[in-house]
């Protein structure tokens, strides 16, 4: 049956129909959706963080581009349809302008719905927004250095941190999420090591678990009584002792009284060779520290060698520490090398084991 539109006068052989309007008239007289005429948008003026439903909330790359996120969420919960159609959602939103600071802005929304019938419309609502600037929590606690509930202190496994393993401690803290690295307040690097003072107890707890797992450091978890909270409620503060075990691929370590060759990290931890079988080994950070460690002391089972040649089975070297004055020769099956591009001419450190030489990696001065 032919439709007539009771405004226009045209039929629905001509234009799709809504209700008892062509989908012009419903969209100019009844409209899409209902959208609220004022919304406000409070975001951080340090991070860029916004608040929603009482809480903060972490930003995007701008402001502009949260405030349009923001916005979508907001709008999207309250649209509501009208009353022949059936669904409607939010396809796209604009600002009038570009985002300068605090103020007053205007959004331009476009709205779509799917009537009962399946016919489709798209509706243009302009919605003010008011944008006010505040300071969240994470950046009045960094602001002031106070409000942390955790602290996580890296030391090394002697005690005192190394220089290199600050360097390496400070690019893995430059790597991890963003969320994790603004919830630290502050870093403070004494001569034992590197504090970091985290705002909550969830976020110290995951700093100090990638730490683990990355460096197969050992954790110890303490907790002090520091006051009460607004509500009544205790306040405790943790503190995480991470140890970090100070050794470095291609060096020689004592693990459980045995001397292994430390090859490098892994994902589930680290992986040796002992050098008395030969047998590669892998372990987890709970393990190493359950064995025992401790760094080779040198001697006369370390050195290092300038290779001349290998050839027909044989490697032929001159020791460096004797000025390059000794000839030494290893059959090729007992010479392990776990160093790349072994050059003849290179120097490399060694490690020597009964009949068995390890080359460990290249050593200072290439040539004689």
């Amino acid at each position: 049956m032919t439709r007539v539109c009771p405004i226009c006068g045209r039929t629905s052989e001509e234009v799709p129909f809504i209700g008892s309007l062509c989908r012009d008239c419903y969209v100019r007289h009844v409209g899409v959706a209902r959208l609220p005429g004022r919304i406000r948008f409070v975001y951080c003026k340090y991070c860029g963080s916004y608040k929603y439903q009482g809480g903060w909330n972490r930003g995007l790359e701008t402001v502009e581009e949260t405030l349009i996120e923001y916005a979508h969420i907001v709008l999207s919960r309250k649209l509501r349809p009208t009353r022949d159609i059936e669904e409607a959602w939010i396809e796209d939103i604009r600002l009038d302008k570009p985002f300068t600071g605090p103020g007053s802005y205007k959004l331009l929304v476009r709205v779509a719905g799917r009537s009962r019938e399946g016919v489709e419309a798209r509706q243009d609502i302009v919605v003010e927004v008011r944008a006010d600037a505040s300071v969240c929590p994470l950046c009045t606690a960094k602001r002031t250095e106070r409000g942390y509930d955790a602290i996580v202190q890296i030391r090394g496994s002697t005690g005192r941190l190394g220089e290199q393993f600050r360097v390496e401690v400070r690019r893995f803290l430059d790597r991890i999420d963003r969320q994790l690295r603004d919830a630290i307040i502050k870093e403070e690097e004494g001569r034992e090591g590197i504090d970091l003072y985290v705002a909550d107890q969830t976020s110290a707890k995951l700093i100090a678990s990638k730490l683990r797992a990355f460096f197969m450091a050992k954790t110890i978890d303490t907790y002090k009584l520091v006051g009460r909270r607004p509500d009544g409620k205790r306040r405790g503060r943790l503190t995480i002792s991470v140890r970090i075990p100070e050794i470095e691929p291609g060096q020689v370590v004592k693990v459980g009284g045995r001397e292994s060759l430390f090859l490098g990290w892994t994902r589930r931890g680290g992986l040796f060779v002992d050098l008395r079988s030969g047998r590669k080994f892998e372990l987890d950070a709970e393990s190493l520290w359950d064995r025992g460690f401790t760094p080779h002391p040198g001697g006369e089972q370390e050195g290092r060698y300038m290779l001349i040649s290998r050839s027909g089975g044989t490697y032929v070297f001159l020791d460096a520490d004797s000025n390059y004055q000794k000839v030494v020769e290893y059959p090729e099956s007992y010479v392990h090398v776990y160093t790349d591009n072994l050059e003849e001419g290179g120097v490399y450190k060694v490690f020597r084991v009964g009949r068995h030489i390890y080359i460990l990696g290249r050593s200072s001065g290439a040539q004689a």
